[in-house]
């Protein structure tokens, strides 16, 4: 019998029967994806690893206990699994959540139930930046040419076995190239991004963009559907159907991406005009890879959260380069829609603890991409102005 006087008791199963799915999706900055009215649904496996086969995908039932199967990893359990590996990207450790693992989602479970969001529990746990150097190597994202796997060293120069000729591509992956003008075969070889075309394991079919480490060492890759916004635009239209996916990064085991900032390779700083241009307006922090090569077309240096939101590890870097390369100066461009706006609260709250911030605020959902020579030249001249006045 459970003993509910018992000090630090927490009744999960009470709990569980007070949460509803779409809660716990939001909760982890996912989109409830299906009607709830059904029974029994299948989704898209949120495991990284995961290739969904034709049969299945992953199976979740809609009642408590929320039981899900996936019918090509293998995952199974309740709702303590589906929170696990929406929040991890992985399986529970032995395939069972136990001990700091179980842990770990009570709490979790504890805070939905008393009405907590993610912004909420993030602002909670990052009321104060502590910045700090990675320095535990098992911490550390490794590079891949250190792998004991020759299969993963061979993934150094994955760019090679993809295409930036416009006529070997998908009519999907051609469009997406010829709608993003900086993407020229120069800027292309440059940032060694590429058409991955098919055969070429789960990153086949999409655009692949390298993620360098500081050392300008190959962390790891990272792909984006060149057919996103078409398949979003039908899964607006057709309710019911799972959300498509639009980046594949590595899962957490092997691959840690809120260590790292896309374009933080630190031999850039030997480009011409690079110093100069980050002491004109401080660090450039956006969201996206092609934000960042868009501003480096424009002779702009920039970083990339890979993400709407800067994480602890991120802000420590960003910082640091600031205060040794531009007077602590960072300016701050996220994307115009909700997303990159809240992400841009929470981001200036992180960051201007500890050093000065300017903030671009796009409009009409425009992304940092979308910019025109002109319309960056007037703002990078704005924000020269309210830097030198501050």
């Amino acid at each position: 019998m459970k003993d509910f006087h018992k000090r630090g008791f927490v009744d999960v199963d009470r709990l569980v029967e007070q949460i509803d799915l779409p809660t716990v999706f939001n909760y982890y900055g996912q989109s409830f994806p299906f009607e709830e009215s059904k029974a029994n649904v299948r989704i898209d496996c949120p495991i990284a690893d995961c290739e969904p086969s034709s049969y299945g995908k992953l199976s979740v039932g809609t009642t408590v206990p929320y039981r899900i199967k996936c019918h090509t990893c293998g995952v199974s359990g309740n709702i303590f699994t589906l929170m696990w590996i929406l929040k991890h990207q992985q399986p529970p450790t032995g395939g069972r959540l136990r001990g700091e693992e179980f842990n770990e989602i009570k709490q979790d479970l504890v805070a939905i139930t008393q009405g907590d969001t993610v912004a909420a529990v993030q602002q909670t746990t990052s009321k104060t930046i502590a910045p700090k150097e990675v320095t535990d190597s098992a911490a550390a994202n490794q590079p891949l040419a250190h792998s004991d796997s020759e299969r993963i060293r061979s993934l150094v120069d994955l760019h090679r076995k993809g295409t930036t000729d416009l006529a070997e591509m998908t009519p999907a992956a051609s469009r997406y190239f010829r709608e993003r003008s900086f993407l020229t075969p120069e800027m292309c070889e440059k940032w060694n991004v590429a058409f991955l075309p098919a055969g070429n394991g789960t990153l086949q079919r999409r655009v692949i963009y390298p993620i360098n480490g500081v050392d300008g060492q190959r962390l790891a890759w990272a792909g984006r559907d060149p057919d996103y916004e078409q398949q979003h635009q039908r899964w607006l239209k057709q309710r019911g159907k799972n959300e498509p996916m639009k980046f594949r990064f590595p899962s957490d085991k092997f691959f840690r991406r809120g260590l790292e900032l896309y374009g933080q390779d630190r031999r850039r700083l030997e480009e011409p005009g690079y110093r100069e241009a980050i002491e004109q307006i401080g660090i450039l922090v956006v969201e996206g890879m092609n934000d960042v090569i868009a501003f480096d077309a424009l002779e702009q240096p920039a970083l990339g959260l890979m993400s709407n939101r800067v994480t602890e590890e991120q802000a420590h870097k960003v910082i640091t380069w600031a205060q040794s390369l531009a007077n602590g100066k960072v300016t701050l461009m996220l994307d115009g829609d909700a997303n990159g706006v809240e992400g841009a609260k929470e981001s200036l709250w992180r960051l201007a603890q500890e050093t000065p911030v300017q903030t671009v605020v796009l409009k009409d959902d425009r992304q940092p991409e979308h910019l025109s020579a002109d319309e960056w030249k007037g703002i990078k001249e704005k924000l020269i102005r309210q830097w030198q006045s501050s």
